[in-house]
């Protein structure tokens, strides 16, 4: 049993007394290679909020395709909201929209 740890604390602890291995030598000191200067800032001739994008669509098809569907959607909600208000009027009633009607 006592063979067994001290084959363990060899493996994980360092030599001790004369037969410890010596230190390595240390690296020679060489100087840095210059560092290249950086790129010079390129002034843009157009306004920033103008952005090029190449060809590339800048705003993805399944977002346009849901603004469309809210567009259409709150255009029939104000044709619905137009007819009731006229409906009303014939019949001498004011239409005020509720609350709730105007969110949805």
């Amino acid at each position: 049993m006592r063979s067994l740890l001290t084959a363990i604390l060899t493996l994980f602890l360092p030599a001790r007394g004369a037969h410890r291995a010596a230190a390595p030598p240390p690296l020679p000191l060489t100087p840095c290679p210059p560092t290249p200067e950086p790129p010079p800032v390129i002034t843009c001739l157009r306004p920033a909020d103008v952005i090029t994008a190449d060809g590339m669509p800048l705003v993805r098809p399944y977002v346009v395709e849901w603004e469309r569907e809210r567009d259409e959607r709150d255009r029939r909600r104000l044709q619905r909201e137009r007819r009731r208000a006229a409906v009303l009027a014939t019949l001498g009633q004011d239409y005020v929209p509720v609350p709730w009607e105007v969110a949805a």
